[in-house]
Parts: structure tokens; C-alpha cells; sequence
């Protein structure tokens, strides 16, 4: 038995039939990208108001990067193994609904926190949620679109975490901004809290709604499960030793690329605010508007390219052009914090955002392509929980880390991101570039 053949991907007839036609699956793809988005609004909500909250609580930088990371990170990777496996076994749609309703109420009782310790349980809560996510979506995605017509639903759901942190910047300051001038104080319950707070329970009480609306889809019928195989979480690892070279390679980059992006993205608006003394409402709109048209541009205009490249018969298109754009992000990203005056900080964070997307699409599009779909659930589940523990829980505080205690002073995240990111993306381009050679011998071989 070859280790490496998706088992659903035997050819376009098969596939014709497999599939569902028509706009049911891109109505799908719609709501699972706009989930995806809402679950980056809710964990990223604090980066717009990062020193309002460290005043209300009197807590530091190395602690905000606490409830940004391990807060979030903490439970989210105790049950995302777990929240795979039902994704491979039982209903995916009440799977869904249920967490993206509770991660809602995790996000509302965050902006009720009157003390660092609920808002550190809080994090934790939301993690348990959003552990469901992305098991779900990409089993669902898989079996909503061939292998042939993958590429560009892919460059449309990986869009949500770079839209979904530009719009955490927007909706945050916009909110701020509004409860701090008066405008929520008439507002039952809401208008007695602090603007942060108002801030954080206005997507909450968004995503409760969105939630309930998943039952107006219908679940996708399963594709390739009926192979005999088991779905065990240890005929999945097996699956994964068939294959170690590919998956160590595509997890190795992919965790550096998050834990480098993740580090400046999440200390962007406060080094900028310190950098050249801009409050929060002015910085959060400004920087999320740039980074939401951008990111969105950018990305989708990856996925557009990479098909095409490939449709043109070159087969390491995806991870050329993600090669490429990763190495010229790092200009702009150290230009960010070097450059004077703040036109030109917009300047270079409008091109950061332009080169940033093509990772996660060729991280999950080289997934999908040699994992089959008994096993998706819990392969999607190990590589977010290496992504988001190590990516996003150590790429907030390594940068907090050498800001705080290393570098010290209010500039010092500014010069940790200066440092720290070339080095890290450095190594996630040379793991990319052994990862094209391995995924070129590994089509080679199973054709």
C-alpha cells in the first residue's frame, strides 16, 4: 500500500462524481471563511488596545503576551487532538455550531473581565472553541471540492486569519473609540463598562448569531472514508511515518513562518503607538483598513497566480512563489520600525501585507494533497496545534520576551521585531526550500 496517495484523489471521473456541484459548496466555502475570520477577530481583539488594557489591569507586556498566546494556546492544544477525531467521526456541522457559539460566550466574558485571572480563563475558553474550527472546515472543504479545483477555495479560506487580524485592529479601535467618546454609555449593561470591554462583547454577541446559522448548510457528504482503513488517531500517525520527511518539512516551515508573523503582527499597533505617540483609535483603524485590503489583495492574488503557474505545468509553483514573496516580506517588515514618519510605516506595512498570505496556502494545499480524507481531521488538528501553540504562543512572547527584558525600554518590541524576525523567517525559507525538493520526489513517485 503506498503511504503517500490520497485515497479520493484517483482521477477526475471519479472525482466528477464524488463531489457536489453547483454554489452549495462555494456557499459553504463562504460561511467556513467568514467563521475563520471571526475566530482571528476574537483572539486578536486585544492587539488594538494593548496599553488601555495593561492600565485597567496594571499588568505588563510579558503578561498581555500571556493572554495572547498561552491563555489561548493552553486548552486549545489539549483539545484540538480530540476535536479532530470527531471531525473524522461525527456530524461536522453540530460539531461547528456548538464551538463557534461557545467560543462567542468566551469572547463576551472576556470583555466583562475585571481582573487579569477572568480574563486569562476566558482566553482559555476561547481556545477550547476554536479548537473545532479548523478539523471541521477543512474536512468540509475537502470533501466540497476536487483535488484539481482545491487551490482556489484554499486561497480563499487562508485569507480569513490575515483579514480577520487587520479587521481586529479596525473593529477594535472603531469600538474604542466610540465607547471612549460617550457613544455606548446609553447602551443597557454595555454602557457601564470600560471601552476595551465594550470592545471585546460586541463580536461576541455577532458570533452567537453566526453560529446558529450553520444549520441552514447541509453536512457534505464524506468522501474516500469508505476504504476499509480505520480512523484512529494511530492509523493516522502511521499514515504520517509513511510520509515523515513531507509532513516534518511542511509543519517545520509553516510553524516558523506563524511564529515570525505572529511576533510583529501581534506588537504592531503598540510599537507603533509608542514609536511615534499615536492613540489606539487612530492607530488600530489606520493599520487594520491597510492591512485588510492588503492581506485580502495579496493573498488572493497568491492563489490566482499559483493556479495559473500550475495550470501552465509547473509543478513547484506553489512553493516557488511562496518562496519567493516570503523572502521579500522581510524589507518591508524591518522598514516598519525603521522608517521615519508615519507615511512611510503605512507604506511598509501595505507591502508586508501584500507578500504575507502564500504560506498557508501551500501549507494546505500540499496537506490535503497527501493526506487522505479518513484521516484529515487529525492530521488538520496536529498541525494547528503545532501552529498555534508554537507559532502563536511563543512567536507574542519571544518578541515580548527580548522587548521586555532584553532590549528594555518603551522602543525595545520595536528594535525584538527588528532582530528577531529576519532570523526566524530565515529558517522557515530554507525548510521551504527542502520541502519543494521533497514534495517534487514524492509526486515523482506516486505520480
Amino acid at each position: 500500500m503506498m503511504h503517500g496517495v490520497a485515497t479520493g484523489d484517483d482521477g477526475p471521473a471519479k472525482d466528477a462524481a464524488a463531489y457536489p456541484r453547483g454554489r452549495r459548496p462555494w456557499l459553504l466555502l463562504s460561511y467556513l471563511t467568514l467563521l475563520f475570520v471571526l475566530s482571528f477577530v476574537d483572539r486578536n481583539m486585544m492587539r488594538s488596545m494593548v496599553d488601555p488594557i495593561r492600565a485597567s489591569l496594571g499588568i505588563s507586556d510579558v503578561q498581555i503576551s500571556l493572554l495572547e498566546g498561552a491563555a489561548f494556546a493552553t486548552l486549545y492544544s489539549i483539545m484540538i487532538i480530540p476535536m479532530g477525531f470527531a471531525a473524522d467521526r461525527f456530524n461536522r456541522r453540530t460539531l461547528l455550531g456548538t464551538a463557534v457559539i461557545g467560543w462567542s460566550g468566551m469572547t463576551m466574558l472576556a470583555g466583562f473581565a475585571s481582573s487579569y485571572r477572568m480574563l486569562f480563563v476566558s482566553r482559555m475558553g476561547l481556545g477550547v472553541g476554536e479548537a473545532a474550527l479548523q478539523p471541521c472546515a477543512m474536512s468540509m472543504i475537502r470533501d466540497s471540492f476536487p483535488p484539481q479545483r482545491r487551490a482556489w477555495p484554499l486561497a480563499i479560506y487562508t485569507t480569513a486569519p490575515l483579514v480577520g487580524s487587520a479587521l481586529a485592529l479596525v473593529i477594535g479601535g472603531a469600538l474604542y473609540g466610540f465607547a471612549k467618546s460617550g457613544g455606548a454609555s446609553s447602551i443597557p449593561i454595555l454602557g457601564g463598562i470600560e471601552p476595551w470591554q465594550f470592545a471585546m462583547v460586541v463580536p461576541g454577541l455577532f458570533g452567537l448569531c453566526l453560529g446558529l446559522t450553520i444549520f441552514l448548510f447541509r453536512e457534505p457528504r464524506r468522501v474516500d472514508v469508505d476504504t476499509g482503513e480505520s480512523a484512529g488517531l494511530k492509523d493516522s500517525l502511521r499514515h504520517m511515518r509513511g510520509n515523515t520527511g513531507l509532513y516534518v518539512l511542511v509543519f517545520g516551515a509553516a510553524v516558523l513562518w506563524s511564529l515570525a508573523n505572529t511576533g510583529w503582527s501581534a506588537w504592531l499597533a503598540p510599537a507603533i503607538e509608542r514609536q511615534h505617540h499615536l492613540p489606539p483609535e487612530v492607530v488600530g483603524p489606520t493599520a487594520g483598513t491597510i492591512a485588510l485590503i492588503c492581506s485580502a489583495i495579496g493573498s488572493l492574488g497568491a492563489g490566482f497566480l499559483i493556479d495559473r503557474r500550475s495550470l501552465a505545468g509547473d509543478r513547484d509553483a506553489i512553493l516557488k512563489i511562496s518562496i519567493w514573496l516570503q523572502a521579500l516580506q522581510i524589507v518591508p517588515v524591518i522598514g516598519m520600525f525603521t522608517v521615519q514618519g508615519t507615511t512611510g510605516v503605512w507604506v511598509c506595512l501595505a507591502l508586508s501585507n501584500l507578500l504575507i498570505g502564500s504560506m498557508p496556502i501551500a501549507a494546505f494545499a500540499i496537506i490535503t494533497e497527501i493526506t487522505p480524507g479518513h484521516h484529515i481531521g487529525k492530521i488538520v488538528a496536529l498541525f494547528n496545534l503545532a501552529q498555534n501553540f508554537l507559532g502563536q504562543t511563543i512567536g507574542s512572547a519571544v518578541f515580548a520576551f527580548v522587548g521586555e527584558e532584553v532590549i528594555g525600554g518603551p522602543l525595545g518590541i520595536a528594535w525584538a521585531i527588528i532582530l528577531c524576525y529576519p532570523l526566524i523567517m530565515a529558517v522557515s525559507l530554507v525548510l521551504s526550500v527542502m520541502l519543494m525538493r521533497a514534495r517534487r520526489r514524492f509526486l515523482a513517485r506516486n505520480g
